[in-house]
């Protein structure tokens, strides 16, 4: 079972209002690991929500999300036909492992009493992250499915 998706909304202003229908014109300018890993190649593609406000989904454990968090930038105009200043252009984006973690407030979370393993459950039931817990003589490590 893979982990689900997350969305990743960022917010683009012209001048101060906000831009739209423009994702067409947007593409990251970096992805990487915070190791320092590129992951540009594997970046997800960027949609509009509206009034301004655009996204990214990724999920953890598939590519790009797939060697721990994440920091990058987004050019909003990538082709220069938007004429964003160099300020509203480029926009700082991360990925944390730990924003599934939020959904821990608002979601169920089981955790196996026998072998530790966790999994966090949307509202229907259905498991959208399980980390498995691997014990070993020197230390607990846990790792995605």
């Amino acid at each position: 079972m893979a982990n689900s998706a997350i969305d990743i909304p960022f917010y683009v202003a012209k001048d101060g209002s906000p831009l739209i229908e423009s994702a067409g014109e947007m593409g990251f300018d970096s992805l990487q690991t915070i190791g320092g890993t590129d992951k540009i190649v594997s970046a997800p593609v960027i949609s509009e929500i509206g009034g301004g406000w655009y996204k990214f989904s990724v999920a953890f454990g598939t590519a790009p999300f797939d060697e721990g968090d994440l920091v990058g930038a987004i050019d909003a105009d990538k082709n220069g036909n938007n004429l964003l200043a160099p300020a509203e252009r480029f926009i700082p984006v991360e990925v944390r492992v730990d924003f599934y973690g939020l959904m821990r407030s608002v979601y169920l979370m089981t955790q196996n009493k026998l072998n530790g393993n966790m999994e966090i459950k949307n509202a229907n039931g259905n498991t959208i992250l399980k980390l498995n817990v691997n014990d070993n003589a020197s230390e607990v490590e846990r790792t995605p499915e």
